[in-house]
C-alpha cells in the first residue's frame, strides 16, 4: 500500500530502518524491517527439514521421499519458510505489485538462511525469461540476490541466461516440470567458474526443477558446489503454484 511505502521511506530517512515489520505490520525498531516474532515463527516452520532439498519432514527422517529416489545437480537447498500466509503475501507483493522495497527485509532473511552453507565464492540469481522480464520490468530474484550479496560480502554474478518458456509449468506434474525446463538455462558465453562454490538465489521452490536446471548450467561451466536458498518452499499440496516466474 502507498501509505506503508511513505511511512517506510520516512522511517529510513529519520532512523535508517523500516517502520513496520514487512510480514505482520507490527512496529519494529531495527535495521532489518522484520520483527523477532515473525523470524522466530519461520525458524520453527523449518526446524526439521530434508538435508538435501530443505522440505519439512517428520522427525527422525533425514531425507524426503523424492530425495531418496532422485539425484540433483544442486548440492543443498534451504528455504526461510513455507509458502503460505504472510510470507506468501509479501513475496507476491514483491513480484506482482511492484513493491521492490520488500527485497531489503526479505533479502536480509535470505542472508540468515545462507549462513548455514559456509563459504561461497559468488551469489547468482535465477534468471527470468526475456518476455517475463519485459512484462515485469525487473527480476525479483536479482533484487534478492543483490541484498544477499551485500549482506554476506560476496560478489554478485548475474551470469545465468534463460530461454523463453516452452509452456506454463502451472498444470504440469513433477516429472513434466523437470522435462519442460531441461536445457533452458545456460551461463553467459565465456564464463568459466573454475570450481568456485555458488550460492543460487530465488524466491520460491516448488519441485526444485528450476533450481536444478540452474545448477546444471552452473556446473557445466565448472562450478563446484551449488547451494540454493529461497524465501519459501511449497508443500506438496501447493504444487500448482508456478515456480521460477
Amino acid at each position: 500500500m502507498a501509505w506503508r511505502q511513505v511511512l517506510d521511506n520516512l522511517s529510513r530517512l529519520v532512523y535508517g530502518d523500516q517502520a513496520l515489520c514487512c510480514l505482520c505490520n507490527s512496529p519494529v525498531f531495527n535495521d532489518v524491517g522484520m520483527c523477532s516474532k515473525c523470524t522466530g515463527d519461520l525458524k520453527r516452520q523449518m526446524a526439521w527439514v530434508c538435508k538435501v532439498c530443505g522440505i519439512p519432514v517428520r522427525r527422525p527422517l533425514e531425507l524426503c521421499h523424492e530425495c531418496r529416489l532422485n539425484l540433483y545437480y544442486f548440492d543443498m537447498q534451504r528455504s526461510a519458510g513455507i509458502y503460505n500466509g504472510r510470507l506468501m503475501s509479501a513475496i507476491r507483493r514483491m513480484k506482482y505489485t511492484g513493491e521492490r522495497w520488500l527485497s531489503r527485509p526479505l533479502g536480509w532473511l535470505l542472508s540468515q538462511v545462507a549462513g548455514q552453507f559456509g563459504h561461497v565464492g559468488i551469489v547468482v540469481p535465477v534468471p527470468l525469461a526475456g518476455s517475463s522480464l519485459k512484462a515485469r520490468g525487473y527480476n525479483q530474484a536479482r533484487d534478492l540476490a543483490a541484498e544477499v550479496s551485500s549482506n554476506i560480502c560476496v560478489p554478485l554474478a548475474d551470469i545465468l541466461e534463460r530461454e523463453e518458456a516452452r509452456g506454463s509449468q502451472a498444470r504440469l506434474d513433477r516429472r513434466d516440470r523437470w522435462r519442460n525446463l531441461r536445457g533452458t538455462m545456460s551461463v553467459t558465453r565465456g564464463t568459466h567458474l573454475g570450481g568456485i562454490a555458488v550460492l543460487l538465489v530465488d524466491d520460491v521452490a516448488t519441485t526444485g526443477a528450476t533450481l536444478d536446471e540452474a545448477a546444471r548450467a552452473l556446473k557445466s561451466a565448472g562450478a563446484g558446489d551449488v547451494y540454493c536458498v529461497t524465501l519459501a518452499r511449497t508443500l506438496p499440496y501447493r504444487l500448482a503454484e508456478e515456480e521460477g516466474c
